[in-house]
């Protein structure tokens, strides 16, 4: 997660909980950066727990020094002010649920709410889908070359414009059935008035 140079990530800049973040990418796949998180989310949790009663920079330079007490470098400064924002309406950040669940085992979140929510999640996690409730990757249909990450994007093919293009025109024909229908029920009223 570190914003230095020469970080072993695939992107350097990538802030926890974001879609570069590699927990948000693939939730089973292993975070490399799961402990610095971790002391991320503890130290928010702290920060969080005082914050009440104090201004937007105080809480920031708390939410440094405790980044700095735990030995996490501290993260962009627009994300620092995005927690520290948080920490002052009464809400901790959550950097992604696995995190804040895992830091919550450790130290309990800071207020009720979020105890409550992360156990709700911690119940979600435990619940096992019955096999075959989603398709296997080979039935997504997914073309094999098409990226499927972020920053991916998609085309339709002809065959797509051409099954919405069918969806329009029975759309259209379906309003203009309607429009004729009303004209003439319309007109049939006056008829036998």
């Amino acid at each position: 997660m570190s914003s230095e140079t020469g970080s072993t990530n695939a992107n350097s800049e990538a802030v926890p909980g974001t879609s570069q973040d590699p927990a948000v990418l693939d939730p089973d796949a292993q975070d490399p950066d799961a402990e610095e998180k971790l002391r991320l989310q503890l130290a928010i949790f702290d920060v969080s727990r005082d914050a009440e009663g104090r201004s937007l920079e105080e809480i920031r330079d708390t939410l440094l020094s405790a980044f700095a007490a735990r030995g996490v470098a501290a993260p962009p400064a627009t994300w620092v002010e995005s927690v520290a924002s948080s920490a002052f309406y009464g809400e901790p950040y959550i950097i992604d649920y696995p995190t804040a669940i895992a830091a919550d085992n450790l130290e309990p979140a800071p207020n009720p709410e979020v105890r409550e929510r992360l156990a709700a999640r911690r119940e979600l996690r435990e619940v096992q889908l019955p096999a075959g409730i989603f398709p296997s990757r080979e039935e997504w249909n997914i073309p094999a070359n098409e990226g499927t990450g972020a920053g991916s994007t998609r085309t339709l093919s002809p065959a797509g414009w051409e099954g919405r293009a069918v969806l329009v025109m029975a759309s259209l024909a379906a309003v203009a059935i309607a429009a004729v229908v009303a004209i003439r029920g319309r007109t049939g009223r006056r008829r036998d008035a």
